[in-house]
């Protein structure tokens, strides 16, 4: 009896651990560029291939970047996070970045949901209901939505939101899921300096 529940637990154990992606690390260097992204593989080889060929073309087009002239870089790259991730889907985080010289670099984090039934990337909508560019906006301005830093526990009160027109003012569309919440994900200066970092602002 003992032996046959040691079985079924170590079944269960199987089933759900094979539900998770198996994620491998890929990382190129060249001239003027270093390139580290993740290659997943899961159960559904179909999803897994449309993940990969969909994060590649992104790291990719910030490769390219190493060869521009005008503006011309010193270095660029990618890297990366898996940031969460449940049977369903798989969220992550796709820092692009550059430096051009002076003082620091930029980044810019891209936060990927994906379906792991699919492999195609999933809006925000998927999870929280849609809000329109004009209600971010007076939710950010009057503080009735939460900013984060980037350790999205740290408050922001995103002092930049004064300096960008409302009409201007774009939803973004990357974003984490924590804790069942949707974070829509603006880059350094957009909604607060650069040592803020990334900010995250939590919808309803």
């Amino acid at each position: 009896m003992f032996k046959k529940a040691l079985l079924v637990l170590g079944l269960s154990l199987a089933v759900t651990a094979s539900a998770f992606a198996a994620v491998t690390e890929k990382k190129e260097e060249g001239h003027k560029y270093s390139l580290s992204y993740p290659v997943f593989k899961l159960e559904n080889r179909a999803a897994a291939k449309a993940i990969n060929k969909d994060i590649k073309k992104m790291v990719l087009e910030q490769k390219k970047l190493a060869k521009s002239k005008d503006p011309s870089y010193v270095e660029v790259g990618t890297n990366y996070e898996v940031f969460s991730e449940t049977d369903d889907y798989v969220n992550i985080i796709l820092v692009k970045w550059d430096y051009m010289g002076g003082a620091h670099g930029m980044h810019y984090d891209h936060g990927l949901v994906y379906s792991k039934a699919t492999g195609e990337r999933l809006p925000y909508t998927h999870f929280a209901k849609a809000i329109s560019a004009g209600e971010l906006y007076d939710g950010i301005a009057n503080h009735s939505l939460k900013v984060y830093g980037a350790d999205l526990q740290t408050v922001s009160q995103a002092p930049f939101i004064s300096y960008i027109k409302k009409e201007e003012f774009k939803r973004s569309d990357d974003y984490v899921l924590k804790d069942g919440r949707v974070y829509l994900m603006y880059p350094p200066y957009e909604l607060d300096c650069y040592a803020v970092g990334t900010t995250y602002v939590e919808l309803p």
